[in-house]
């Protein structure tokens, strides 16, 4: 279902069951894009649907907030050219070589590369888990950028965190709105999962210094900017 955030702004809410992140949308007068590609055929084809049932114009670019299959696996079924950060192109682009049997997913489980939630859920949206087809993004960016679509800009910033390495956070400074990704979340390779000290310090003192009001996460509810630092300076203060 897609969510009305301003008549620029729409988003989707997640299915945890189905770890399917939120996608975001942002409608520019010249194009909009698309914020994450979602982790299956299914959700990128629900969105598409929504889009129109809106009589809005589907989007003219993909970009990718991180690496992992629940935001990137769509990338395949949107037949747009999707754009990521250079580190997580190097990511797709690593784990396009990889196989995708039982043998292989447990040797990952193993090894800490991916963990047996993850397997399970990936196992249930791709029953048959030949259908995976990663896509390696088409254009790859270096650092921070930012894209014109025509009446508002858009701000990507590249962020090391206790996630993942190779996030992009997406500001729309005129909608006073950060897309998230999953940059606020704890290390998913950690028993219990967990934040890293330094990386959280930093991300901290990173988005108190975006002017924004609201963020969207890739799971969970959208915040204000007051509880989404008061919930990170807590997680800080038990470290």
């Amino acid at each position: 279902m897609l969510y009305k955030f301003s008549e620029k702004i729409y988003y989707t809410k997640h299915r945890f069951t189905y770890l399917e992140p939120s996608i975001g949308y942002v409608k520019g007068k010249n194009f909009s894009i698309m914020i994450d590609a979602g982790n299956s055929k299914e959700q990128v084809e629900t969105f598409f649907n929504d889009l129109k049932e809106y009589n809005l114009p589907l989007p003219m670019y993909v970009i990718l907030t991180h690496h992992h299959w629940d935001h990137s696996f769509g990338s395949i079924y949107t037949n747009l050219p999707v754009i990521s950060s250079s580190k997580t192109s190097d990511y797709l682009s690593e784990m396009a070589k990889w196989n995708w049997d039982e043998y292989s997913l447990s040797e990952r489980i193993a090894n800490n590369i991916d963990t047996k939630y993850s397997v399970d859920i990936l196992k249930k949206v791709y029953p048959n888990i030949n259908d995976i087809n990663i896509k390696i993004p088409d254009i790859k960016k270096y650092g921070d950028f930012s894209m014109n679509l025509g009446d508002l800009v858009v701000y990507f910033y590249s962020n090391d965190n206790s996630h993942s390495d190779d996030s992009l956070l997406i500001y729309i400074k005129s909608e006073k709105l950060l897309f998230l990704g999953d940059s606020h979340s704890k290390s998913y390779k950690t028993i219990p999962l967990s934040f890293d000290k330094t990386k959280l310090y930093n991300y901290i003192n990173f988005i108190k210094d975006i002017n924004f009001d609201y963020a969207i996460p890739g799971h969970g509810n959208i915040m204000t900017k007051h509880d989404l630092v008061s919930y990170l300076e807590n997680e800080y203060s038990k470290i």
